[in-house]
């Protein structure tokens, strides 16, 4: 019998994929991925068995507008609390590296997120950790050197 509806789910289990069509309470089966997502409207024929054969995307999902990888540049919450235990993990030796062992939680933050903001793409901005006048001096003079003024 042919099937037309709206896909309310998809999913995978050790014998194929299933699928749930929106106002209908049956599952249709497949051994291959039908290659169709939440909200793609499908015509397909169910073999009078409930397995799926000859499926067509006949419309896509609609975007999506709620908060999601798209918009936190595109990293899910999983990634982005790796990404993020790294970066304190880094900044914890980086701090210890230069011989700032009595970092406050603040100043270790400030240099994690700027190690997470460079991890995932984003131009640094200047950090917020305080630097003694050394360090500034160092800073300027391999600035000077990489700008060729020295």
């Amino acid at each position: 019998m042919q099937q037309t509806g709206q896909v309310a789910v998809v999913t995978k289990n050790r014998y194929g994929y299933g699928m749930k069509l929106e106002g209908n309470d049956s599952w249709f089966n497949s051994k291959f991925d039908p290659n169709c997502k939440k909200g793609d409207t499908v015509s397909f024929d169910d073999k009078d068995k409930q397995y799926i054969d000859g499926l067509k995307v006949t419309g896509s999902a609609p975007a999506s507008s709620g908060a999601g990888p798209a918009e936190s540049g595109g990293y899910d919450k999983r990634q982005t609390s790796i990404v993020r235990q790294n970066a304190v993990t880094n900044a914890n030796s980086y701090l210890a590296l230069v011989g700032h062992k009595k970092a406050t939680v603040e100043e270790l933050i400030a240099v994690a997120q700027q190690i997470e903001l460079y991890t995932l793409g984003n131009p640094l901005a200047e950090p917020e950790v305080p630097v003694s006048d050394e360090d500034k001096e160092q800073a300027e003079a391999l600035k000077a050197l990489s700008d060729g003024n020295a």
